[in-house]
């Protein structure tokens, strides 16, 4: 006999001789049993004691089951129903399925009936488990994705950061050095019309790199604000621009030559810009890491129109990766980075994203011939 201990099921019925009855058949094949003699009183029990399936009786005096059937969905959606009617009574059972009951049995009553629609019954409810605990895996999923384009985004914004230090640096000490001009200016009276021209041209000098800081920072501002993902039109090329505007300090803090090839007429695509951004930053990110004694950083886009999709090319002349190492460096926490300098989560980051963008992220390399990293994207 098979142990259905864990199926606890509540039969309904106004008839003692037919709650005595069931209760002996299901208890015998090793059902946990509880009954009631009326709708009322199995909705106490329901509430009580929830079970997995209620059997009830449709013909009943106070609540039928019909009621019985609403009464229990609304408490608990996930328990089955079955209903027991009259061969004449099949209008109702219509209505009981329309009311989402699993099955209904017509009396009288045979083993063989209700053995198949307790199986019944049993395989909705599993079923139903099963896709709320696969919703739960999945919400799960997409929230551990989310915490790791955040974690790796507080990575690439921290790295940032220490280079928009260095870069507010030189902006601010020429601010500092044009206000101590201008307050030499300002002790010598009276003013001279020369010193005027100068004292203006100071304070212009002193709005333009203020105006410049203000940018930077903003800049900054905008790739660390953390957005919900929203998809729309992104214009590849200020997306670009903007990469290499965060990224320009640190390039050549490196010794990097920057040259760039965008098609001006591409295409928008549809993306999260906020998340695409994140993608490109990285790659900059990775070709300044591979190329420590300086060398050429080149990014260019392409947009095929036959093929409705456009390509973004990140090349840079540093030491390549080794051949062993290609089918894995987009896997999580792989690195081939010195200790300190990442925990690998960069590239496997750039393929999810770029995935769920319905594109593809490809890499070229030789040890001693540089990287060139391809995404394709498509189109809106």
């Amino acid at each position: 006999m098979s142990d259905y201990s864990d199926w606890h099921i509540l039969v309904i019925d106004d008839e003692k001789d037919i709650l005595d009855v069931m209760y002996l058949a299901l208890s015998d094949n090793g059902y946990q049993v509880t009954t009631a003699p009326d709708g009322t009183t199995g909705l106490e029990l329901c509430r009580e004691t929830p079970p997995r399936i209620v059997i009830t009786d449709i013909r009943m005096p106070g609540m039928n089951g019909l009621e019985v059937l609403e009464a229990v969905k609304k408490l608990d959606p996930d328990i089955e129903v079955i209903v027991c009617t009259a061969f004449a009574e099949m209008d109702l059972a219509i209505q009981a399925l329309q009311l989402d009951a699993s099955d209904f049995i017509t009396k009288p009553i045979s083993d063989h009936a209700l053995h198949l629609s307790l199986e019944r019954a049993k395989q909705r409810y599993t079923s139903r488990k099963k896709l709320q605990d696969y919703a739960k895996f999945l919400e799960r999923q997409a929230a551990d994705q989310a915490q790791i384009l955040h974690q790796d985004k507080m990575m690439s914004l921290g790295r940032l950061a220490a280079s928009v230090v260095h870069e507010i640096n030189n902006p601010l000490s020429g601010i500092l050095n044009y206000s101590r001009l201008m307050s030499k200016i300002l002790k010598k009276r009276p003013l001279k019309e020369e010193k005027i021209d100068k004292f203006t041209q100071y304070l212009e000098l002193v709005e333009t790199e203020t105006e410049r800081c203000s940018q930077i920072v903003s800049n900054l501002l905008a790739f660390s604000r953390k957005s919900p993902p929203s998809m729309g039109p992104v214009r590849i090329q200020e997306l670009l621009q903007k990469c290499i505007s965060l990224s320009q300090h640190k390039l050549e803090l490196q010794n990097i030559a920057l040259t760039t090839s965008f098609q001006p007429d591409f295409p928008a695509i549809q993306g999260d810009a906020n998340q695409l951004q994140q993608c490109i930053i990285n790659l900059i990110f990775n070709a300044i890491d591979a190329m420590p004694e300086g060398g050429n950083l080149h990014i260019e886009s392409h947009y095929h129109a036959d093929k409705a999709h456009g390509t973004l090319a990140i090349t840079d002349t540093g030491a390549g990766i080794p051949e062993d190492n290609l089918p894995h460096i987009f896997e999580p926490f792989f690195t081939t980075k010195q200790e300190g300098y990442g925990v690998g989560l960069g590239l496997s980051t750039v393929y999810g994203i770029i995935d769920r963008h319905n594109g593809k992220i490809d890499v070229e390399s030789r040890p001693g011939h540089g990287t060139t990293f391809f995404i394709r994207l498509p189109a809106a």
